[in-house]
C-alpha cells in the first residue's frame, strides 16, 4: 500500500504497472481499494466503485473518525443496494479527505450498518476530474 500511495504523489494519478496485474491479466474483476487520510487518521480499504451512485460513510466509520452524530446533516431517502436490500440514509457528512498530495472535500451519505470501509462513487470520480485510477502500460 505504501507503494501505491508514493506512485500517487509522484504523479498525481494512481497508475499500474503489469508486473502489479493479477494472473488474469485485464480482464480480472477484483474490487479497486485504496487507502485515504482524515485529519491524522487513515483508512484502509477504501473501495472505489464507478457503479455507485453515492459516496457512502458508514456509522461506525464516523465514530472512529471521531465525528460526533450531531455534525450530520439531516437526510430521508432510501438506499437500494445491490442485492435489493434497502438500507435508510441517516443524514450526510462532509469529510476532507487525503489522496497522495490532493485533499478531497467529500460528501457522504451516512448508513447505520457494520461494515468499517468507506465507499466512492460516482460523485466523487466525476468531482476528480481528470485524476482517474487507470492502467498505463508500461
Amino acid at each position: 500500500m505504501a507503494n501505491m500511495v508514493g506512485k500517487v504523489q509522484e504523479s498525481h494519478k494512481i497508475t499500474f504497472h503489469k508486473d502489479e496485474l493479477l494472473p488474469d491479466g485485464l480482464s480480472h474483476n477484483r474490487a479497486l481499494h485504496i487507502m485515504v487520510q482524515f485529519e491524522d487518521k487513515f483508512i484502509a480499504r477504501v473501495l472505489i466503485d464507478r457503479g455507485s451512485s453515492l459516496n457512502i460513510c458508514p456509522l461506525t466509520t464516523l465514530k472512529r473518525l471521531g465525528k460526533d452524530f450531531h455534525e450530520i446533516r439531516a437526510g430521508s431517502m432510501n438506499l437500494k443496494a445491490f442485492n435489493g436490500s434497502q438500507w435508510a440514509i441517516i443524514g450526510e457528512i462532509n469529510l476532507c479527505l487525503q489522496m497522495g498530495p490532493t485533499w478531497f472535500d467529500v460528501e457522504f451519505q451516512v448508513i447505520d450498518i457494520s461494515a468499517t470501509n468507506i465507499l466512492l462513487g460516482r460523485p466523487w470520480i466525476h468531482a476528480t476530474g481528470p485524476w482517474l485510477p487507470h492502467y498505463t502500460r508500461p
